[in-house]
């Protein structure tokens, strides 16, 4: 008899037991997502913007102005590509915004840093739906954020001019920055009716780190016609830092992602802001991944 009340209590604790875990694991299904891996393991076709030569040494300023021809805004002038620096194991890119310069979208405000579009062949043949931009980035660790500043992003659009008329349907940019506080974001410049808009595709939450090398990694799907399903995320040392399934960037089926808008400097179209002292940012080879 008592052993057999033994045996009862056992299956009845391993049963309370198993529904407590069935509890849980609904509770836990139901309010927690899934985070988005990186794109590295996703995405199968992918280039690089390399800054070193065919003998390893880092190219020179003319070399990397002429790889984007009239595309380019700032290189001979804001920027030198050095051999591999501390933190980093290849020849890096550094950016030169001097006191006082801006963006440049403002008349009166002198233009700072650089500005290059980069389109790879191979990917404007593909006309991918999804593309992945990564880098990595370092931030000098005394730096001063003025109002805000601009880093390079993904593009959507062959023909799309971030510094032309507003032509609406002609594409979009999603271009990482940071804002006052120095909080990490990606706002998404396209035309409208109105003229230009740029608004933060999600809330700047958490700081961009300085004085160290980060790894960037910037991914847009593009939405389906006629719906606000595109996503827009981002993440930084591998830990996703913001996203967006909400985003409406084409309303064209024919538009696709284009490749890099790599604009580095203070302020946006939207936001006036310039350099408080000559700042200095350093990136390195550009990976753009699509599918």
């Amino acid at each position: 008899m008592t052993q057999n009340l033994s045996v009862k209590m056992i299956v009845n604790g391993v049963g309370a037991l198993a529904a407590v875990i069935v509890v849980w694991w609904v509770l836990t299904s139901t309010f927690t997502t899934e985070e988005a891996a990186i794109c590295k393991g996703r995405y199968p076709v992918a280039t690089r913007l390399s800054l070193a030569s065919e003998t390893g040494e880092p190219i020179s300023q003319s070399e990397l102005q002429a790889r984007f021809g009239s595309s380019e805004w700032g290189l001979l002038d804001n920027a030198k590509v050095l051999p591999p620096v501390s933190g980093s194991n290849e020849p890096v890119l550094s950016v030169t915004m001097r006191k006082g310069t801006g963006s440049g979208y403002q008349v009166e405000q002198e233009r700072g840093g650089i500005g290059l579009i980069w389109r790879p062949v191979d990917l404007l043949e593909a006309k991918p739906r999804a593309a992945c931009l990564s880098y990595r980035l370092y931030l000098p660790k005394t730096m001063k954020f003025s109002n805000g500043g601009t880093l390079p992003g993904l593009s959507i659009g062959a023909s799309f001019d971030p510094r032309g008329d507003a032509v609406v349907g002609e594409g979009a940019v999603g271009r990482l920055g940071w804002n006052r506080d120095g909080m990490m974001f990606i706002s998404l410049q396209f035309a409208t009716n109105e003229g230009w808009k740029n608004p933060l595709a999600f809330p700047a939450k958490k700081p961009w780190p300085l004085g160290r090398w980060v790894d960037v990694e910037q991914e847009i799907i593009l939405n389906d016609v006629g719906k606000k399903n595109g996503v827009v995320r981002l993440w930084v040392d591998q830990m996703l830092m913001g996203e967006t399934e909400r985003a409406g960037l084409r309303g064209d089926p024919a538009l696709a992602m284009s490749g890099m808008i790599g604009d580095v400097n203070f302020g946006n179209i939207t936001t006036a802001s310039e350099a408080d002292k000559s700042t200095e940012v350093k990136l390195s080879s550009f990976v753009l991944r699509w599918q």
